[in-house]
């Protein structure tokens, strides 16, 4: 059966923001043909953004969706793996962004055979919520086993982000970089990468390139060797980019980044090196910071300090300007805006940002410093009130969120409520910043 004409229809309702529709003829198409990786797909997206445009309450979703999850584990107990998946998908309807019934529907799908479904789904969580590492590295392995080997590269990556120690991550990027290398050799059929590379120096000189860091001889042996290459060939992009690695390898920072700009200047479409060149312009500019800090100078380090937050803004706004989409990074311009004092504009990027469950907490908490800042006191209280619900009062972002409560009650004058929000971090944890301290001096000064 043809679905692509309903797929077109359901695309469109989630460009029209009719998510409620979306979701609705995505499901019918799926209970037409459960394995279709596009509807799942697409029913993923609907569900995300119907949760950004109105967060699922957890209380809600367990209260209508318990039964869902019960019968999800009852069947997944008894190998109905299919049976399971739909369990899951009733749950998700009511709290989509649930990190572990993500996983038990793609894991669920794909033990009932259904693999494009689950690629569907691992991918779409890990695209939504890259700091999942069972997702980003599932999806590379389900996209390695389908041979998108360029797709499983960049989601083992991901993986890797999330923790650079993870074995399966390093062993898959290791064997892909490799497999890699030989299709650009014009070796067909690969196999198995240790049983067609025959050459042993060339395996050793892939097995280098992938290895996360080199020995201080092995990188300026290497670096030796792509210099003469790019001093035959300065427009050598691929050499070009091994050098900037390289050079970030053995702590060369503006080197590596005049590498990497380099290659910019010659491939501009490199949207990932843009990046990676941004956060290294930021690393060095912290770097001036920490060091007019460790000698002393006051007036160096404050000047340092300014120019790190422009550069802050300037690269989360260029970032936030490529992908419009992006909560996190209208978030993390938002703070940039803040950190430089710019609290109207950092005001309206935050205010987008709270949509994002990632960032929620965060944002509100940012947006009522912003307020505070503005002598908005009773929008500030609002945010942050809204920030401590979100937290449920408990964790590392509670205290946060309670300190900038009692800061602000204190600069209103109602040391009752501050020393309210101070007492219930002392009772959680009394070597928390000065907290003991304000504590004695507002039960002194009542």
């Amino acid at each position: 059966m043809d679905l692509s004409k309903h797929l077109e229809t359901a695309a469109d309702a989630v460009k029209r923001r009719n998510y409620p529709f979306a979701v609705k003829l995505y499901s019918q198409l799926l209970a037409l043909q459960p394995d279709s990786g596009e509807a799942r797909a697409g029913l993923r997206t609907a569900l995300f953004k119907k949760a950004e445009q109105k967060p699922p309450s957890k209380v809600v979703a367990l209260i209508g969706g318990g039964l869902h999850l019960l019968s999800g584990a009852v069947s997944r107990m008894f190998g109905r793996h299919a049976a399971a998946a739909k369990a899951y998908e009733r749950y998700l309807a009511l709290d989509p962004l649930d990190e572990s019934v993500n996983l038990k529907l793609a894991d669920s799908l794909e033990r009932a055979g259904f693999e494009k479904s689950a690629l569907a789904v691992y991918r779409a969580y890990a695209e939504h919520q890259p700091r999942c590492l069972v997702a980003s590295r599932s999806a590379g392995a389900m996209l390695y086993r389908a041979g998108d080997h360029d797709a499983a590269l960049a989601m083992y990556e991901q993986a890797l982000k999330v923790d650079p120690r993870d074995q399966e991550s390093l062993k898959a990027r290791k064997n892909l970089a490799a497999e890699g290398a030989l299709r650009s050799t014009g070796i067909e059929d690969v196999q198995s990468s240790r049983e067609l590379i025959r050459d042993k120096s060339a395996q050793k000189a892939i097995e280098k390139q992938t290895r996360l860091q080199l020995t201080p001889e092995e990188i300026e042996a290497e670096l030796d060797e792509i210099d003469a290459i790019i001093a035959e060939n300065p427009d050598d992009t691929k050499s070009l980019l091994r050098s900037g690695e390289l050079l970030a390898m053995r702590g060369d920072k503006q080197a590596a980044l005049d590498a990497f700009e380099r290659v910019l200047q010659l491939d501009p479409s490199r949207s990932d090196l843009a990046d990676r060149a941004g956060d290294l312009r930021l690393e060095i500019q912290d770097q001036r910071v920490q060091k007019a800090l460790a000698r002393g100078d006051a007036s160096a380090a404050e000047f340092a300090e300014k120019a790190l937050f422009e550069a802050r803004v300037a690269e989360y706004r260029r970032r936030s300007e490529a992908n419009p989409t992006d909560l996190g990074l209208r978030f993390e311009l938002g703070k940039a805006l803040h950190d430089n004092g710019v609290h109207d504009a950092a005001i309206a990027e935050l205010q987008q940002a709270v949509k994002d469950p990632r960032h929620k907490v965060e944002a509100l908490l940012v947006l009522g410093k912003a307020f505070r800042a503005k002598d908005l006191g009773d929008l500030a209280f609002g945010q942050l009130e809204k920030a401590l619900e979100a937290t449920h009062g408990s964790g590392a972002m509670a205290k946060d969120v309670l300190y900038e409560l009692g800061s602000l009650a204190e600069d209103l004058g109602r040391s009752g409520e501050a020393l309210t929000y101070f007492s219930r971090i002392l009772e959680e944890d009394i070597g928390f910043r000065d907290v003991a301290d304000k504590v004695q001096q507002l039960k002194s000064s009542n």
